[in-house]
């Protein structure tokens, strides 16, 4: 029995280890994507590239294009406070690797912009794009972008 209950417990510390994210940022609520912007009956044929709003770690840019009612390809990059792309630098200070921590995390969030674009057009709605754990910031962005970005496309 004692067996038994250690293993489940390190189970459970595993996979709460696994879940968790950078605690020291602050929480944001992940945005929801609203069903208008997942309509594409109306998109045309186009390039559209849209910004999500700026915060204190700057802003996301999605380019997409459309051809016959569907998204054919897609690329989120963030966009820093100074205007520059992020990059293999981000989370770094002047290029210098200076906390671990902030780095990984930071990078890791540069992973999450490729793995949304690529949901985006394979599944064709905001909606259904999943977020990821320690890059809710980068979703955030990446919703306001791919909506705003869809709007054009039907104007």
């Amino acid at each position: 029995m004692k067996k038994i209950l250690a293993a489940a417990m390190a189970a459970c510390a595993l996979f709460s280890a696994g879940c968790g994210g950078d605690n020291t940022a602050p929480k944001q609520e992940q945005k929801k994507a609203e069903a208008p912007a997942n309509d594409l009956a109306a998109a045309k044929d186009g390039t559209y590239t849209a910004e999500s709003r700026a915060d204190e770690w700057g802003k996301g840019r999605l380019t997409i294009v459309i051809k016959d009612h569907k998204i054919t390809a897609a690329e989120f990059l963030g966009v820093k406070p100074d205007g520059k792309i992020k990059d293999e630098t981000y989370g770094t200070s002047d290029g210098e690797i200076k906390n671990e921590g902030k780095y990984k995390t930071a990078q890791d969030a540069l992973k999450a912009h490729e793995k949304f674009a690529a949901q985006l057009v394979e599944r064709q709605k905001v909606s259904d794009v999943d977020a990821i754990a320690g890059a809710t910031v980068s979703y955030n962005q990446f919703v306001e972008a791919a909506q705003n970005a869809i709007e054009q496309s039907k104007k």
